[in-house]
C-alpha cells in the first residue's frame, strides 16, 4: 500500500508485443469447487475468442489445490493462483488486478455467474457510448439460496445510457451494485488505485463511489449478472461479527467527504437515518441469536451514524434486551426518559 495513500496502487503495464485481451475476468474462490465449476461455465459459454478473453482464478484457500480442476474445466484457458495464506477478499481481488492485461476489468466470484450475452452486450454498449466511460454496469439479479428465490434488482436509470447526477447522489448513499454487475476499465484502476483493503466489508462500495465521482458511468441494463446470497457468505459472517456497522460509518462519512456541502446536506441525513436504523435492526437479530457482543456493536455504532437513533422505537427495544444491561446504563438519562 502507498505510504500516503489509503488504497493500493495500480502501475500500468509494461508495453508488450503481444495484443492486449479486450476482457480480464478475476474470479476469487474460497472453497467452493461446484460453485467454481458453474461460475467458470458461465464465463466459458459466453463465446468469446480465447484471444479476448483472460480468466484469473485466484484462490484464498493456503489448503486447496484447484490447479488441476481448473485447467481441465476451461481448457487451460485459466490462470489459477493459489494464496500462501487467506489474506481476506479485497487484498485477493488487487493482487488478481495486478496480474491482469485485460483492458477491461470484471470481477465474478465463485459462487455468482453472468447470464448468456454478457460480454457481447457490454462490448456493444461501451463501443457505442458517447465518449470514453471508465465503468459499466449491467443489471443484476440477487438470488436467496435458501429459498430459490430470483429477486431482480431495481434499475439504476430507465435505459441504456450514461448514469448521472442522480446515480452519483444514490451511491453516495447505499450501494445499489453486486460486484458482478460491474466492469471498470483496466486504466480506471491505474488513475484512481484499487480496492482498500481496511473495509472488508465495503470495499467495492467505497470504490464504485470514488470511481463515479471522476469517470463516467455507462448502464447496459440488457446484460445480466446474478448475485448469490446464502448462508456460508463472507458478508454473512461479517454480519454476524458487526464488522458491517463500523465499515459503513467510515464509508459513509468518506463519501460525504468527497460531495460539495449542499449536496451532502441534501443526501447524508436520510442516509445516515436509514443505515442506523438499519443497525439497529441488525442489533435485534444479534441479540435474538445471543450474540450480545455484536448486539453492543451495531448500536454504538448506529448512534455514532445517527445521534437522533437513541430516540427510535428500535433502539429503546434493543436498550431493554437482558443483556443490554451494561448499555442501558450508560444510555441511562435516554433510558429512564423513555421508560427502558
Amino acid at each position: 500500500m502507498n505510504g500516503k495513500l489509503p488504497f493500493p496502487v495500480l502501475p500500468p503495464l509494461v508495453p508488450h508485443a503481444q495484443p492486449r485481451p479486450i476482457w480480464s475476468v478475476i474470479i476469487p474462490t474460497f472453497q467452493r469447487r461446484d460453485l467454481l465449476k458453474s461460475c467458470l461455465d458461465s464465463i466459458l459459454s459466453q463465446g468469446v475468442d480465447r484471444d479476448d478473453l483472460e480468466i484469473l482464478v485466484s484462490d484464498n484457500d493456503p489448503l486447496s489445490e484447484l490447479a488441476l480442476l481448473v485447467a481441465e474445466w476451461t481448457d487451460g484457458r485459466a490462470l489459477y493462483t493459489r494464496n500462501a495464506q487467506n489474506i481476506g477478499t479485497f487484498p485477493n481481488i488487487n493482487a488478481a488486478i495486478r496480474r491482469s492485461r485485460g483492458r477491461w476489468i470484471h470481477i465474478v466470484a465463485d459462487d455468482d455467474w453472468i447470464g448468456p450475452g454478457f460480454y457481447a452486450a457490454m462490448e456493444g454498449a461501451i463501443g457505442a457510448a458517447p465518449g470514453e466511460c471508465g465503468a459499466a454496469v449491467s443489471h443484476h439479479i440477487n438470488y436467496r439460496e435458501d429459498t430459490k428465490v430470483f429477486q431482480p434488482a431495481t434499475p439504476l436509470a430507465d435505459g441504456l445510457g450514461i448514469l448521472g447526477m442522480p446515480f452519483l447522489a444514490r451511491l453516495a448513499a447505499v450501494n445499489p451494485l453486486q460486484i458482478p454487475a460491474v466492469v471498470i476499465r483496466r486504466e480506471t484502476f491505474e488513475r484512481l488505485g484499487l480496492f482498500r483493503e481496511d473495509l472488508p466489508y465495503t470495499g467495492d462500495w467505497e470504490f464504485w463511489f470514488r470511481a463515479a465521482t471522476k469517470v463516467p458511468w455507462l448502464y447496459v441494463p440488457n446484460a445480466v449478472a446474478y448475485f448469490r446470497m446464502h448462508p456460508g457468505s463472507q458478508t454473512r459472517a461479517l454480519l454476524r461479527t458487526a464488522q458491517t456497522a463500523e465499515d459503513l460509518r467510515r464509508t459513509l462519512e468518506l463519501n460525504e467527504q468527497a460531495l460539495s456541502p449542499d449536496m451532502a446536506q441534501q443526501i447524508m441525513p436520510k442516509a445516515r437515518a436509514h443505515h442506523a436504523s438499519q443497525m439497529l435492526r441488525n442489533a435485534k437479530g444479534a441479540l435474538d441469536l445471543k450474540l450480545s457482543a455484536a448486539a453492543e456493536r451495531y448500536i454504538r455504532e448506529a448512534c455514532a451514524i445517527n445521534p437522533d437513533a437513541v430516540v427510535t422505537p428500535e433502539f429503546l427495544e434493543c436498550l431493554k434486551h437482558p443483556a443490554m444491561a451494561a448499555l442501558r446504563q450508560q444510555f441511562r438519562e435516554v433510558a429512564m426518559r423513555f421508560g427502558a
